[in-house]
């Protein structure tokens, strides 16, 4: 455990926090922890890379506490019945990050290294900006009352729904991505496994 590794915890440990926050209604309370959940993010990698301490536990933590993060709002915007974040997106998104999880745990278990693409990067920010702006914008609403709703509201949700379709695509590419790297990973380890086996006869 180093400091790097603390905030990725920290930030595990904040999905669950901000989802029940976030469900007592307390809206402006889970922007604000979900924006120092995406500080501790863009920290955590810089200072194990700065300090040299990147470690096998912290490759596994650190998408780990984003699935999380990301996924816990998803569920809790869902339940909040929001039209602008459609369950199909939702499913998507859940869906890939249980298979890439399951993917990356197995790779990282073997032995051999999974690097993150640059696709799985974007993916990662676009994710965050839509759950950010989502979080934000029902804080500003806070009710169909309100002069931002009349206003402007369904210009809004249009946009909200249109950054959910980039990070729903940007979702998908880095899924069938990280499937083939996977695969190739496979298959090379089983080439080498063949190529022991056969100079030991």
């Amino acid at each position: 455990m180093n400091w790097a590794n603390g905030l990725t915890l920290g930030r595990l440990i904040l999905g669950p926090v901000i989802f029940a926050v976030l469900m007592s209604g307390r809206l402006w309370l889970a922007f604000a922890l979900f924006v120092v959940a995406m500080i501790t993010d863009l920290c955590d990698g810089y200072l194990a890379r700065r300090s040299n301490n990147v470690t096998e536990l912290g490759k596994l933590m650190d998408p780990l506490a984003d699935k999380v993060l990301v996924s816990l709002l998803l569920v809790a915007f869902w339940r909040l019945g929001l039209r602008y974040v459609p369950l199909w997106m939702i499913a998507i998104v859940l869906g890939r990050e249980l298979l890439i999880l399951g993917c990356r745990t197995g790779v990282l278990k073997s032995g051999e290294g999974f690097v993150t693409s640059r696709a799985a990067k974007w993916k990662t920010a676009a994710q965050m900006g839509w759950v950010a702006l989502v979080l934000l914008y029902l804080s500003l609403v806070s009710g169909t009352g309100s002069p931002l709703h009349s206003l402007a509201g369904g210009r809004f949700e249009s946009v909200l729904l249109f950054i959910g379709g980039i990070a729903v695509a940007l979702t998908l590419v880095s899924g069938i991505e990280y499937m083939i790297n996977g695969r190739a990973l496979s298959i090379a380890r089983n080439g080498r496994t063949q190529g022991k086996n056969h100079r030991g006869r």
